[in-house]
């Protein structure tokens, strides 16, 4: 296929992903004047740069920068709108959503008659409640349920620590003797109540019966089996409830084992801790395709993942023309003239369709290192960022040969609007074959809040 149709159908693609997502990810411009301010955080677990701050469910802010503040906490420092007036009674607070404790900021508006309060100014944080909110009343419910099972237990002992059970039959043997007394010299009236109850008893049953017989519901069940069955379901209890008291069962454990509650509070650290880790994994996904000056096209895509702040691994696929290249071959032939013998040496390129690029990486401050397997041989890179202007420069070296010596790329990628970007890199600088081009390219540059915006449009 002719390379300029394939380079203007990306094109064309490229376009209609600018298009939705621009629609998605309108209140995310970088348009707008916006307003510094700081605040402190005791745990910013979950929080990371770039991230959106919100005001009433709206992305009004962002967040620049997340730095060690002493033994106070972190030091947040972000930006909002400036048509959103910050107070001195407005408060950030950290919240989570659904069960996996997905945290984001969301800035409380005070007074909005009061003054606005100027840039670079603190504004009070609050610890949101989350999971972890939820796990710790999870240990104290459990504490609580610990101490009552334990006070029932002692309240059954006297002061001298003997079971009182034996008292407490010894009183109920008193008051029906008490009940005895009361009912003598007065048989006529109890014989009256007892006449009462089974004329009522007699009634029930002709109502029992009328539905059981000969009515329009059927022939129904009696009620006799119906009291069985409440019976053996009261027995069953009766053996549920001492088998609790015993410590039988994970429920009986739990109410007289400490070592059960320790290591349920065990179980649900262990399982908040999972989450948070889950919770700071982040990506940036970026796709691009371009031309290059000596050599068709260029289209990559790749994949970044951030387990955490400082580590990284880059994916990503490439599709161009560049090489890798082979050692340079001797053709030697001799001329059917009669002339002198011609040597000539021939350069064979790899095009294949396909490269891969995997590599380990590791940021400190700006700096980004990595290593690994750059367009399916092995190389490095250093990246530098200057994430408040969206750019992104860097070095890589790879494809090291003897003859032709290492493929070494210089590359400069900056933010155009919103999720667009451009490119600009220099191939093969250093080549002894005098190869060097430039590939100038557009792409798209996705975090994975956008992404899942764009998944949450499709799945409706």
């Amino acid at each position: 296929m002719n390379p300029l149709k394939v380079g203007l159908l990306t094109l064309a693609a490229l376009a209609s992903i600018v298009v939705m997502s621009l629609k998605i990810t309108t209140n995310k411009s970088g348009f707008g004047n916006y307003v510094t301010y700081k605040a402190v955080l005791k745990d910013a677990s979950g929080i990371f740069e770039k991230s959106n701050i919100k005001v009433a469910g709206i992305n009004a802010g962002r967040i620049k920068s997340i730095k060690l503040h002493g033994s106070e906490g972190a030091l947040l420092t972000f930006e909002m709108l400036e048509d959103i007036k910050i107070t001195n009674n407005s408060r950030m607070k950290i919240k989570s959503v659904g069960f996996l404790g997905d945290k984001y900021l969301d800035i409380v508006l005070g007074d909005q008659n009061a003054e606005k309060l100027p840039a670079e100014s603190m504004i009070p944080a609050d610890a949101g409640e989350g999971f972890e909110e939820l796990t710790k009343g999870a240990g104290e419910v459990l504490a609580e349920v610990k101490e009552i099972a334990k006070s029932i237990k002692e309240s059954l002992r006297d002061e001298k620590g003997r079971n009182m059970l034996k008292e407490i039959i010894a009183n109920v043997h008193d008051i029906t003797g008490s009940l005895k007394r009361l009912s003598t010299g007065n048989e006529d009236k109890i014989n009256q109540i007892v006449d009462e109850v089974k004329a009522i008893s007699e009634q029930l049953a002709f109502e029992t019966d009328r539905y059981q017989k000969g009515s329009l519901m059927g022939d129904l069940s009696k009620i006799g089996p119906i009291l069985d069955k409440a019976d053996v379901a009261v027995s069953d209890l009766q053996i549920i409830i001492a088998d609790l008291k015993d410590g039988k069962g994970t429920v009986g454990k739990l109410l007289r084992d400490d070592a059960v509650v320790d290591q349920v509070s065990q179980t649900l650290s262990s399982v908040n801790r999972l989450v948070s880790r889950i919770n700071n994994i982040e990506a940036d996904i970026g796709l691009s395709t371009g031309a290059n000056t000596r050599k068709g096209t260029d289209t990559r895509f790749d994949l970044d993942i951030y387990p955490a702040p400082e580590r990284f691994f880059r994916l990503g696929i490439v599709t161009n023309e560049f090489g890798p290249e082979s050692e340079s071959e001797t053709d030697t032939y001799t001329r059917t003239d009669g002339g002198p013998v011609v040597v000539k040496n021939v350069r064979k390129v790899d095009k294949s369709d396909f490269k891969f690029n995997f590599q380990i990486g590791r940021r400190i401050q700006r700096f980004g290192l990595r290593a690994g397997i750059i367009e399916s041989t092995g190389g490095v890179g250093l990246d530098y960022y200057l994430p408040d202007w969206g750019i992104r420069t860097g070095v890589e070296m790879f494809d090291y040969q003897k003859e032709a010596g290492p493929n070494l790329r210089l590359m400069t990628e900056f933010k155009l609007w919103n999720v667009l970007f451009a490119r600009v890199a220099g191939e093969d600088l250093v080549s002894k074959s005098k190869s060097q081009s430039a590939t100038f390219s557009l792409g798209l540059r996705f975090s994975d809040q956008d992404l899942a915006a764009i998944i949450g449009l499709f799945a409706r």
